[in-house]
């Protein structure tokens, strides 16, 4: 099975929360209200994430039977049976990476296909 994304979705994207210093400032010891009177703009926490549309993939791939998502670690997804992505084949016990790293994957793969003259024509054989 062939499938297909536009590499530009082939990214993370930036996940800032904010969430206040103290759950309750009703009932704070002095340090607490002291760190609240010193920085009153509320604690920040950034992070990145799949894109959107990725996500959207990985779950097709999950819910076809093509791969085992590992949601408690990055970059921990097992290919079940051959398929490809964007022309690059992806085989059996094959890592499955998040989409940053599928960016650079998909890149070295065609580079490494391209010098050794190796031609897929999109067969997942």
């Amino acid at each position: 099975m062939d499938f297909y994304i536009d590499e530009a979705y082939l990214t993370d994207v930036i996940v800032r929360t904010e969430y206040p210093r103290y759950d309750d400032r009703t009932d704070l010891t002095a340090e607490e209200l002291i760190s609240v009177i010193k920085h009153p703009s509320p604690s920040v926490s950034i992070g990145t994430k799949d894109h959107p549309e990725f996500d959207c993939l990985r779950e097709q791939l999950e819910c076809d039977g093509y791969i085992q998502v590992q949601r408690g670690w990055w970059n921990g997804d097992r290919v079940l049976k051959t398929f490809s992505l964007n022309g690059v084949k992806f085989k059996k016990h094959d890592q499955f990476p998040c989409a940053a790293a599928m960016k650079h994957h998909l890149k070295f793969q065609r580079k490494y296909l391209k010098q050794h003259n190796i031609h897929t024509f999109g067969s997942t054989d």
